[in-house]
C-alpha cells in the first residue's frame, strides 16, 4: 500500500528507516521546490537514482567542482559528446579521468546527492511498493548508470544524515538562509571556500557562493561555518526568505485552474498552483501527471527560445550588471556568460536544473542582460 505525505507529517528520516526496517522494495518519489527525485529500495537497501531532471545526476560538474577534471577538460568532453558516449566516456577517452575510478566517483556522488533531500524543511514524499499500480506514477527509464553494482547501506545513509542534521541545525543559527550576505577576510586557511569568497572579492550570498563553489549545500555551508568560527568570514546583512503566500481554494479548484493554464502555456502560474495541491495531496494522480506534462512542454518552449546550439553572452557591462538586483542563481550564470559555453553546455555544466538554466536564460535574453551569437 502507498505511503505519502509532507514532512510535517512524517519526516524523511523516519519515511526512509520505515523503508530499512521493513525491507520495502519499490520507489520513494521526494518532491522538493517543483522537483521529484526517485530512490529506488531493493529490500530496503538504495539500489538506484532517478530525478525528473537527470542532468542533476551528470558527474560531469561533480568531478569539475571536486579539482578532478578542469574547465576546459569538462567543456572538450562536453562538444564531443553524442548518443552513445557520455560526457564520462569522453573524458575517460581523453584521459582526462582513470576508468578504475569512476565507479567510486559516480556512489560518492549519488550518496551527497541523496543526503542533500535531509536538508530540506519543506516537501512532500509518495511511497510506491514495487508490487502497486501507482508504480506507473514513476519513471521506468533511469539509466542504467543510476543503478549501483552494489546498494547503497540504507542504514549508512540515514546515520550520515542524522549526523549531518546535528550539524546543519548549528550552522543554520549562523546561516539561516541563502540570503545571508558574506565578505572573507584577510587570514591564511586552505578552506576552498573561504579561498573562493576571497577570490570573489567582494560581497557574496550564501547562495551565490554555493553555486560558484559547485558542491553540495552541506560541503559550502560546513566549512563556511568553520571560516566563520576561525574569525576568517563576516556578514552584512541578512534578509528573510520570502513568504510564501497561503492557498485556501479547495484541491478541486485549484486542479481546473492549473488544466487551464497548462491549456494557455501559462507554464509559470500552473507550476505554482501544481504545487500547492501537491503540498496538500503528495499522491495526487493528475498533479503529479500534470506537472510531468508540463514540463516537458515548457522545456520544449525553451529551447525554441534558447536553442542549444546558440551561445549566449552578456549585453551589459560589468558595472551595469552590478547595478542589477539579480538572485544569487542569475548572478553565477551570469558569470559563465563568457562567450566559451553554448546554451547546451551551460545546460549540463551547471550544478543549476535544466529548467532553472533555460528560464534565466530566457529572462536574459528578454531583459537585454544577454543576446545570442
Amino acid at each position: 500500500m502507498p505511503l505519502s505525505g509532507t514532512f510535517d507529517t512524517m519526516q524523511l528520516t523516519d519515511v526512509i528507516q520505515w523503508i530499512h526496517t521493513t525491507n520495502q522494495s519499490g520507489t520513494l518519489t521526494v518532491s522538493v521546490d517543483l522537483e521529484d527525485t526517485h530512490l529506488v529500495f531493493t529490500e530496503g537497501e538504495v539500489a538506484a537514482v532517478g530525478t525528473d531532471d537527470p542532468l542533476r545526476l551528470d558527474l560531469g560538474q561533480t568531478l569539475l567542482a571536486r579539482g578532478i577534471i578542469t574547465e576546459e577538460q569538462l567543456v572538450d568532453a562536453l562538444r564531443r559528446t553524442d548518443d552513445d558516449h557520455s560526457v564520462v566516456d569522453k573524458l575517460v577517452q581523453s584521459g582526462a579521468l582513470n576508468a578504475d575510478d569512476t565507479g567510486r566517483y559516480q556512489v560518492a556522488h549519488i550518496f551527497d546527492f541523496a543526503l542533500d533531500l535531509f536538508l530540506h524543511d519543506e516537501g512532500s514524499f509518495l511511497f510506491s511498493p514495487k508490487s502497486s499500480s501507482q508504480q506507473l506514477l514513476f519513471p521506468t527509464d533511469i539509466p542504467a548508470e543510476n543503478f549501483l553494482a552494489h546498494p547503497i547501506s540504507t542504514q549508512q545513509l540515514l546515520l550520515d544524515a542524522m549526523r549531518q542534521l546535528d550539524e546543519w541545525q548549528r550552522i543554520q543559527a549562523v546561516f539561516p538562509n541563502p540570503y545571508v550576505i558574506v565578505h572573507g577576510l584577510e587570514g591564511d586557511s586552505d578552506n576552498p571556500v573561504w579561498r573562493e569568497l576571497r577570490g570573489a572579492g567582494g560581497l557574496l550570498s550564501v547562495g551565490e557562493l554555493t553555486l560558484r563553489v559547485g558542491r553540495s549545500r552541506f560541503f559550502v555551508y560546513k566549512l563556511l561555518y568553520e571560516a566563520y568560527r576561525a574569525g576568517l568570514v563576516a556578514m552584512d546583512e541578512q534578509s528573510s526568505m520570502p513568504a510564501d503566500t497561503a492557498h485556501d481554494e479547495p484541491v478541486e479548484m485549484l486542479l481546473r485552474n492549473a488544466r487551464i493554464l497548462v491549456a494557455e502555456n501559462q507554464h509559470e502560474e500552473a507550476r505554482q498552483v501544481l504545487a500547492t495541491v501537491l503540498n496538500v495531496e503528495p499522491n495526487n494522480r493528475e498533479a503529479r501527471t500534470l506537472l510531468n506534462d508540463l514540463r516537458a512542454a515548457h522545456l520544449v518552449d525553451l529551447y525554441q527560445q534558447v536553442p542549444p546550439h546558440r551561445v549566449p553572452v552578456l549585453a551589459l557591462d560589468a558595472d551595469a550588471l552590478a547595478a542589477l538586483d539579480l538572485t544569487p542563481r542569475e548572478k553565477y550564470l551570469a558569470s559563465r556568460l563568457d562567450g566559451a559555453w553554448d546554451v547546451a553546455s551551460l545546460v549540463v555544466a551547471t550544478p543549476l536544473s535544466e529548467l532553472d538554466t533555460l528560464r534565466t536564460l530566457r529572462k536574459f535574453l528578454h531583459a537585454g542582460i544577454a543576446r545570442l551569437k
